[in-house]
């Protein structure tokens, strides 16, 4: 009788479903099923990131950043590089500064189009992985210098 109530899961599931209880026991949400698809999410989100292997920046100046600099740059362009393409485009552009606010100092009412049109060095309407690498160290290394600047820390 005990067998009829049995279900199958697949081998590769019973991980991902001991996890997911073990989160559930933990935090003991009170709205079971939001906490259930936000835990999917992430979870997708997660593995995805993991999957998505970028070639090594040609940038200099990113090859300068710490290591730690340099993965928090590549995680931005991961998670908002949807489709894995090694490139952001409009629309995911569009996604990135809703979420991020004032993307490389921006303010919100500069529109994907116009921080498209200034990070898209080779014209093909989209932010590969090797011009975001690079503006975005090329921001970091300006903004540390006006701070350098700001508290007359920089000899020149």
């Amino acid at each position: 009788m005990a067998e009829a109530h049995m279900i199958n899961v697949m081998p590769d599931l019973q991980p991902v479903l001991r996890e997911f209880t073990k989160a559930v026991l933990r935090d003991m949400p009170s709205d079971v099923l939001s906490y259930s698809k936000e835990w999917f999410v992430e979870k997708a989100a997660s593995l995805r990131m993991e999957s998505y292997q970028l070639p090594p920046s040609t940038s200099k100046p990113f090859n300068e950043l710490s290591g730690e600099l340099q993965g928090q740059i590549e995680d931005v362009f991961k998670r908002y590089d949807v489709d894995m393409d090694g490139s952001i485009t409009i629309e995911e552009l569009k996604v990135m500064m809703d979420d991020l606010g004032g993307l490389f100092g921006f303010s919100g009412d500069v529109d994907a189009s116009t921080l498209m049109a200034l990070l898209d060095s080779d014209g093909d309407k989209t932010i590969s992985w090797q011009e975001w690498s690079h503006a975005c160290a090329v921001w970091l290394s300006d903004m540390a210098l006006r701070v350098l600047d700001a508290w007359g820390l920089r000899g020149g």
